[in-house]
């Protein structure tokens, strides 16, 4: 079936799964054939393309957070307020 899909990561491969279990491998078929004239279809595509929502779980793996250094901005943000302050204070 992934020759007529286009799959990019491991998510679009679990979302083409699932709805092959959902709605069987003929419907899915004719509805990639039907709308790839040009490309392959993305999963999402042929999801929205017969009614079909993939679970949340599916759709989006989670991401871990990566650690953000927000220290320059704190810097600047710092000197601002100084020199704000500095004006201010002279007025």
């Amino acid at each position: 079936m992934e020759h007529l899909v286009r799959i990019v990561n491991d998510t679009d491969r679990q979302v083409l799964a699932w709805l092959r279990a959902q709605v069987g491998d003929a419907r899915v078929e004719r509805a990639a054939r039907q709308l790839g004239h040009t490309r392959k279809p993305f999963p999402s595509a042929v999801c929205r393309y017969l009614g079909m929502s993939a679970p949340a779980t599916l759709r989006q793996a989670e991401r871990p957070r990566v650690a953000r250094d927000f220290s320059v901005g704190d810097r600047y943000l710092s000197l601002i307020r100084q020199h704000l302050a500095s004006h201010s204070a002279g007025r």
